[in-house]
């Protein structure tokens, strides 16, 4: 999600892993930078959630992903979809 719209869409069948979420990143992440025009300055947000701090992610985004933004600890702050569904309550 970004000023200039939303990525690709994926839906999920079961159980995400922390295998499904890096097939995921792999197959959506540089396409929807492209396709958002941020490719040189994308900047990724994940959670502390085990799939996304998993080391088989962890690596891919390591080499993949040209920046990651930090999240602290139980921070609702930065979450766009908590701001989102608060509103809606």
């Amino acid at each position: 999600m970004t000023s200039s719209g939303v990525g690709n869409l994926d839906f999920i069948d079961g159980t995400m892993n922390k295998y499904v979420y890096l097939d995921i990143l792999k197959r959506n992440l540089k396409q929807s930078a492209s396709n958002l025009g941020i490719s040189r300055h994308i900047k990724l947000y994940q959670e502390i959630d085990p799939k996304h701090t998993a080391d088989i992610c962890k690596l891919w985004v390591l080499y993949d992903c040209p920046g990651v933004i930090k999240n602290p600890a139980q921070s609702p702050n930065l979450n766009p979809i908590e701001h989102v569904w608060d509103y809606l309550q």
